[in-house]
């Protein structure tokens, strides 16, 4: 799929600076994704997906955020949450004691994931950032399911997505946070918010929560698996990043040989020099990203 991510990324270019400047979400970008199968992009191949390991995913977030970094920040959030049920195999599961329903409610997950669906990620809240300890956000059970109460902020597709991973503290054991799949719908409301200058097509505005859920939106089927579920996947809490920012980093050293060249400025001795430098770090800090990524996936690094 890196072929159809170098394919993409002019496409998302070309409309970059528009959705930026109207704050608009790009529908379109998300629609060639959808269309592309990039959706099913970390889903193992017997789900239907493309059964990409991390090392894979880095590489085309790098390609994507060349065009669009919106995009790709948006993406991310996608790929993590796809990534990361995708790596509760059937061994872990068994380590971590979870249910038979839990993997069910898992290869439904991604197999809708596969077939079109895409998520996004509440976690994040005014004043406690995505600090677990901190969560305001509560839940408590409920005949035939959980009921979630409370406000995120900073979530990316807020609005187009077709459900949302919602991180919440234990009304009646604050020391147990859990995440859950939630469908877009009724008991969720978009509070817009966010004008992030040059990120204002990622639409993370607020997410105000007032919903019921069925005992299968709970991820792995037991509560308080959240912090073990950061444990056991850090990559995709924070390095899944990088390669989307090394991939805009390159894009902002293109267009600025871009622009010297059409004015005739790239054979001023000054003017190389400091593209030289910036293209220099931004290959070092692209293979620091590639080598991280290949270790997390248990190959060797460049």
């Amino acid at each position: 799929m890196l072929d159809d991510a170098r394919r993409l990324a002019p496409r998302f270019a070309a409309r970059a600076a528009d959705s930026d400047r109207d704050g608009s979400f790009p529908e379109r970008d998300f629609a060639e994704l959808r269309e592309a199968g990039f959706f099913g992009l970390m889903v193992p191949a017997r789900l239907g997906g493309a059964g990409a390991g991390f090392a894979e995913y880095a590489d085309i977030a790098y390609e994507l955020a060349r065009g669009n970094g919106s995009t790709a920040l948006v993406f991310n959030m996608h790929a993590s949450v796809t990534g990361a049920i995708a790596g509760v195999t059937d061994e872990l599961a068994e380590l971590l004691g979870l249910p038979a329903e839990a993997l069910e409610a898992r290869d439904g997950f991604l197999k809708a994931a596969a077939g079109g669906a895409w998520y996004a990620v509440a976690m994040s809240e005014r004043g406690a950032g995505s600090r677990l300890s901190e969560l305001s956000t509560t839940y408590r059970r409920v005949e035939g399911g959980f009921r979630i109460t409370g406000a995120k902020t900073f979530c990316s597709g807020a609005g187009h997505a077709d459900a949302y991973l919602i991180a919440a503290r234990s009304a009646d054991d604050p020391a147990q946070v859990s995440q859950f799949l939630v469908p877009a719908g009724a008991g969720l409301r978009v509070e817009p918010t966010w004008d992030a200058l040059g990120m204002r097509a990622t639409g993370s505005h607020d997410l105000h929560v007032d919903v019921t859920v069925p005992a299968p939106a709970l991820l792995g089927g037991v509560e308080g698996l959240a912090l073990v579920a950061a444990q056991l996947a850090p990559h995709w809490m924070v390095a899944s990043y990088a390669a989307v920012y090394v991939g805009v980093a390159r894009a902002a050293v293109d267009a600025a040989v871009e622009h010297v060249n059409a004015r005739g400025l790239g054979r001023l001795p000054a003017v190389r020099a400091r593209i030289g430098r910036a293209d220099a770090a931004v290959s070092a800090a692209h293979l620091v990203v590639r080598e991280a990524a290949r270790r997390v996936d248990g190959a060797p690094g460049e």
